[in-house]
């Protein structure tokens, strides 16, 4: 595989700021944030999917090596982890940029899916704040724009942990989830969701219908992660 010499760089380069574990976050080998091998996987070529009408960039596949530095970032606030994360959403959303010339993530809204209140009290807080602070961080540094980010959804009812549900039970658990809580400023900007990994695709769709509800345009979508499960990739 080849990757841009510049690019990653830059995002390498900057890890070296950030205080290292003593193990690669993705395969547990003796080295630094990420050995040279899962760099490289890191850094894949992003693929598109469709949750039904929803267009929705994906930088990386969701296994056992990505899913410890999703958790990571989750659950522990590993501030290594929470940049990779922020790279793949960066390399996700730049994807739509160079597919459609016209388009300028500078002029949209990036919106995060809306963790659970469970989660937030557990955690101490939306677990993808600090990610989406990081992403606007390496576009201002790398490009110079400004990309903004505001919650604009909450849950509307509560919705059971969805790692043990079957496909059927998840788009029931997730439908009609979401409702929007928003300013002028989202009406004057099309929108981007924002979320961690993509599985069957029924939390970002339960957000997407949300806000399509109410005559808001959303142009798609960005995940660190996807699974190919039940997805059709394009």
């Amino acid at each position: 595989m080849e990757l841009d010499a510049s690019n990653d760089k830059g995002i390498f380069t900057a890890l070296k700021s950030l205080v290292f574990p003593r193990i690669c976050l993705y395969c547990q080998s003796e080295f630094a944030s990420l050995c040279e091998n899962c760099q490289q996987l890191w850094l894949a070529p992003v693929q598109q999917r469709y949750v039904y009408d929803l267009a929705v960039n994906s930088t990386l596949t969701y296994n056992a090596g990505s899913s410890r530095v999703v958790i990571q970032a989750k659950e522990n606030r590993n501030r290594v982890a929470q940049y990779l994360m922020a790279s793949a959403l960066n390399t996700a959303l730049e994807k739509f940029e160079s597919d459609s010339p016209e388009l300028s993530i500078s002029r949209c809204l990036l919106v995060p899916i809306p963790a659970s209140r469970s989660a937030i009290r557990r955690r101490g807080g939306s677990f993808l704040h600090p990610i989406l602070d990081q992403l606007v961080a390496i576009q201002d540094k790398k490009n110079g724009l400004r990309w903004r980010w505001k919650e604009l959804l909450v849950h509307h009812k509560p919705v059971r942990d969805q790692s043990q549900l079957s496909y059927d039970q998840r788009q029931s658990n997730m439908s009609d989830a979401f409702r929007h809580i928003g300013d002028e400023l989202t009406e004057a900007r099309p929108i981007f969701l924002i979320d961690d990994v993509l599985t069957t695709g029924a939390t970002l769709y339960s957000a997407f219908r949300a806000l399509r509800e109410i005559n808001l345009t959303v142009l798609g979508a960005a995940t660190a992660c996807a699974s190919a499960h039940r997805l059709l990739i394009r």
